[in-house]
């Protein structure tokens, strides 16, 4: 072993320039084992070393040659393959795995199975933008924005996911608001598109009605209007005299019509069929009523309605009793329709056959 030793060392110091070589080389016959873990080398058997003479040398069978290796421990990998989206087998995180690049059939080209939000337009979605938004141009559910889905995507005022036109927002996404021309159940009292006001129309600000019928209050804008006239709101504007629903006069109830000479109501003077029509008109209602039946007598001791001509003069306890209720187109009677309370026998006088008697008289229409 010593031998052995000098000859690598006077090996190791020797220039190359001076070494000799034998016809054959160095051998070394045996086996080599390395102790697990501490990198040390052992020879075992009968090693043969061939000097630079040529001699061969033989150790003893019994030493052993060890020699000092690496010690620094082996390293091995604990790391798992990572998975190969697109060979075909589902591995690690994959979902799927179907061996192609395909993103419209059932795996995607990232391996998941298809899903709305994943930016791929699948079967059945309209669209997908990749996130779970929804008031972008594509909702949560990859269905294109529409009008009443629930969510205020651009270009809406609002949306509350309903058609109903009486709630905050209307059917077509418009917020509702005092103007729209639709009454906002529970917060507005009217709306009529103007709400300026006017008659059987709506106050600014729609929390009340603008001047109308049954509101107590006689509005009268022009005569020649029927939107925008009452002839009576409420309570009765005369004895013997109502008022409708809708604000006109309720003559149904007069007892006489007195039409004697120049005070005939039409055609010529004194009472007659022409006479008679207009009494219908004004007791109806009706502008194209006639009479089909009436009856002539002497004036009664009620109300009615009295001479028509103001030229003739008429005085009850120093005054003229007459009420000038001016023309009444919507009855048909274009004429100045006067009206007197009561006592139109004492008033006027007259014979049998001066005035037409509400009792008998028949009407058309």
């Amino acid at each position: 072993m010593r031998r052995l030793g000098w000859l690598l060392a006077f090996a190791a110091c020797t220039p190359t320039e001076n070494m000799t070589t034998t016809a054959e080389p160095m051998q070394t016959t045996g086996s080599t084992t390395e102790d697990e873990g501490t990198g040390i080398q052992t020879v075992t058997g009968n090693p043969t070393t061939v000097d630079t003479d040529g001699t061969a040398t033989t150790p003893d069978p019994t030493d052993t040659v060890t020699s000092q290796g690496p010690t620094s421990e082996p390293t091995t990998s604990t790391t798992e393959p990572v998975g190969e989206c697109g060979n075909g087998v589902v591995e690690g995180a994959e979902q799927c795995d179907d061996g192609n690049d395909d993103d419209l059939d059932s795996c995607t080209s990232l391996c998941r199975a298809p899903e709305c939000g994943d930016g791929i337009i699948h079967e059945g979605e309209d669209c997908d933008d990749g996130n779970q938004e929804n008031t972008d141009t594509c909702t949560a559910m990859c269905l294109l924005p529409v009008c009443g889905d629930g969510w205020a995507q651009p270009g809406e005022e609002c949306d509350d996911g309903n058609d109903s036109d009486v709630d905050g927002c209307l059917a077509g996404c418009v917020a509702a608001g005092c103007g729209d021309g639709i009454i906002w159940d529970g917060v507005e009292v009217c709306d009529d598109g103007f709400n300026d006001n006017s008659y059987n129309g709506c106050a600014p600000g729609c929390s009340e009605l603008g001047p109308t019928c049954g509101d107590g209050e006689v509005y009268k804008v022009d005569i020649n209007e029927s939107k925008g006239f009452e002839y009576c709101d409420g309570a009765d504007p005369y004895a013997g005299v109502g008022c409708t629903d809708e604000c006109f006069y309720d003559f149904a109830s007069v007892p006489q019509l007195y039409c004697a000479g120049t005070c005939s109501w039409g055609g010529a003077s004194g009472c007659d069929q022409a006479d008679a029509d207009v009494f219908c008109k004004l007791r109806t209602g009706s502008p194209t009523s006639k009479a089909t039946m009436f009856t002539l007598g002497a004036p009664l001791e009620a109300g009615g309605f009295p001479c028509s001509n103001i030229g003739v003069p008429i005085e009850l306890n120093g005054e003229d009793p007459r009420i000038s209720l001016g023309p009444l187109p919507d009855y048909g009677v274009n004429k100045t329709v006067y009206y007197q309370l009561a006592q139109i026998k004492t008033s006027h006088g007259g014979n049998a056959s001066s005035t037409i008697l509400g009792s008998t008289l028949k009407c058309s229409g």
